[in-house]
């Protein structure tokens, strides 16, 4: 059996060792990040699938121009030739990834508007996982980032394993993750 919250704590301290290594040139580092928190993301979610399905990504479906972090798709399926787009019937699940959250309400809305389209094109439906976001605000002003993801993204499910700010790790949030991975 596979211990979940251990798991979800090894995530995140394996994403943030890796990608505290270029912190001053955070920035220019955003693409390499958002790729090494997909394929640890990826491992980590590939041990607890159920045996039919399979995680994949960077993915697209076939006929949509998105691409997207991470999918579900049943297992074996494969992508048409030369590409790494997979016919919609085999996919379960998109999942939009993010190593520290979006920091934007227009790009919340931009994420909502393809969870939309996913849904009501294709019924395929969509989740969002922050390993990190800032939901404890320090000063009065200042944003809750999860809550504000939260309200724009609804009724998408959304997914956060630690405070950027504090550290603190939000309980059973990987294990909720995987859940409701599988039930799709």
């Amino acid at each position: 059996m596979i211990d979940l919250d251990f798991e979800q704590k090894e995530i995140v301290c394996l994403i943030e060792r890796f990608s505290k290594t270029e912190k001053r040139r955070r920035f220019i580092w955003n693409k390499f990040n958002g790729n090494l928190t997909c394929n640890v993301i990826k491992k980590y979610l590939g041990k607890c699938l159920r045996t039919n399905l399979e995680v994949v990504g960077p993915a697209f479906i076939n006929g949509y121009p998105t691409e997207f972090d991470l999918m579900v798709v049943d297992a074996g399926s494969k992508p048409e030739e030369f590409t790494n787009a997979y016919n919609s019937e085999s996919v379960h699940l998109v999942i939009e990834v993010k190593s520290h959250g979006t920091f934007s309400e227009k790009a919340l809305k931009r994420i909502k508007d393809i969870f939309e389209d996913l849904t009501n094109e294709c019924s395929i439906e969509s989740v969002y996982l922050a390993v990190r976001e800032s939901g404890s605000p320090k000063r009065k002003k200042t944003k809750n980032w999860i809550e504000i993801t939260r309200k724009m993204l609804d009724p998408y499910k959304v997914f956060v394993l630690c405070d950027s700010r504090t550290k603190e790790l939000y309980p059973n949030q990987w294990k909720e993750f995987v859940n409701a991975v599988n039930l799709n």
